[in-house]
C-alpha cells in the first residue's frame, strides 16, 4: 500500500505554519525561563553532619519559593545549590538548618559578565550548526535540498522552543544541547529519504519527481517509524521517571522526536518538490545527483 504523503502536503505546511507562528508568539510575548547559565546567580556548597536525603531537599527547596535552582550532591558528599539572580540565597540557608547541622563550603556569584558570554556561545554553536548542515546537504546532494532540510530543522527547533516557552520549563545550556542532538536527528532522518530518492531518480527515471519522491518516503517509512518510536520511547521513560534535571532535558527530545519525524516526512521533500515545480518547471534533473545527470547526457 502506497500513501500518497504529497497530496496532502498543504494541511502539513499549514500545521507547520501554526506551530512556528504560534511558538514565534510564545517566544516573543511569555518568553524563556532561562536558567542561572544565561542570567547569573549564586552558588553555595554546603556538608551535612548527618546526610540528608535529597530528594527531600529539593522538595524543602521547592516549597520555599525558589523557582530555578540547580542542586547536586558531589562525590564528597557535598551539597552545591545554585539559585537565579534576585532568588534570595539566605532562603536556602535557612532550610539547611531543618536538615541538621552543616558547614559552609563556599558561597560565591556567578556574574552576569559569564552568564552574557554563555548567551553569545549557545547562539553561535546553533548557528554553526546549522550552516555546517546546510553546506553538508548541498554538497551531498543539491543547494535546494539543503534548503529543504534546513527548513525542516529550523521548524524543529522552533517549535521545541516554543514548547519550552509554553510550559516555562528552564532553559539551560543542557538544554540547548539537548536541542542540537534534536536538530541532528531530524536531518539525519530527512537525509535517509532524500538518500532513496537520489537512489530512485537513478533507477527509475521514467517517473515523475513526485511519484519518486512518494515511493521514497514509503519504502523508508517503516525505518522512520521504528526508529522515531523507540527513540520516544527510550526518551519519554526518561521524561517520566528521570527526575527533574534528567527530565527537563528528556521534554526537547519527547517533543522534538515528534515534530522532527513529521517534518521530516510531511515538509522537507514537499518543500523542495514546489520549489523545484517554481523555480525548475519540475524537471527531474534539477533535484539528480551530478552522476545522474552525466549519465542523461
Amino acid at each position: 500500500m502506497q500513501i500518497d504523503f504529497l497530496k496532502h502536503r498543504f494541511i502539513a505546511y499549514g500545521i507547520s505554519l501554526v506551530l512556528i507562528v504560534g511558538s514565534i508568539f510564545l517566544l516573543m510575548t511569555r518568553g524563556m525561563n532561562l536558567g542561572l547559565d544565561f542570567t547569573g546567580g549564586t552558588v553555595i556548597e554546603v556538608r551535612f553532619e548527618k546526610h540528608p536525603d535529597i530528594g527531600k531537599l529539593r522538595k524543602a527547596l521547592k516549597a520555599a519559593g525558589f523557582e530555578s535552582f540547580l542542586l547536586q550532591e558531589t562525590q564528597d558528599g557535598t551539597f552545591i545549590v545554585k539559585v537565579r539572580e534576585g532568588e534570595e540565597i539566605s532562603k536556602a540557608e535557612e532550610i539547611f538548618k531543618n536538615f541538621g547541622k552543616y558547614t559552609l563550603i563556599r558561597k560565591e556569584k556567578i556574574g552576569s559578565v559569564i552568564s552574557g558570554e554563555l548567551k553569545q556561545k549557545a547562539i553561535l554553536a546553533v548557528l554553526t550548526a546549522l550552516a555546517g548542515i546546510l553546506l553538508y546537504i548541498a554538497f551531498r546532494f543539491k543547494p535546494l535540498w539543503g534548503a529543504g532540510a534546513i527548513l525542516a530543522l529550523v521548524h524543529d527547533v522552533v517549535t521545541v522552543l516554543g514548547a519550552y516557552s509554553l510550559t516555562f520549563r528552564e532553559v539551560n545550556l543542557e538544554v540547548v544541547s539537548a536541542i542540537l542532538v534534536v536538530a541532528g536527528y531530524s536531518v539525519a532522518d530527512t537525509v535517509v529519504i532524500f538518500d532513496r530518492i537520489r537512489e530512485n531518480l537513478r533507477i527509475r527515471k521514467n517517473l515523475e519527481l513526485k511519484e519518486i519522491m512518494n515511493l521514497s518516503i514509503n519504502q523508508t517509512l517503516s525505518r522512520t517509524i521504528m526508529t522515531s518510536l523507540t527513540t520516544f520511547a527510550t526518551s519519554f521513560t526518561l521524561f517520566v521517571l528521570g527526575g527533574y534535571a534528567l527530565s527537563n532535558i528528556m521534554f526537547a527530545f519527547v517533543v522534538g522526536v515528534v515534530v522532527g519525524t513529521f517534518s521530516s516526512v510531511f515538509v522537507a521533500s514537499a518543500f523542495v518538490l514546489d520549489l523545484s515545480n517554481k523555480f525548475f518547471k519540475g524537471s527531474q534533473t534539477t533535484t539528480e545527483s551530478p552522476e545522474v545527470q552525466e549519465e542523461g547526457q
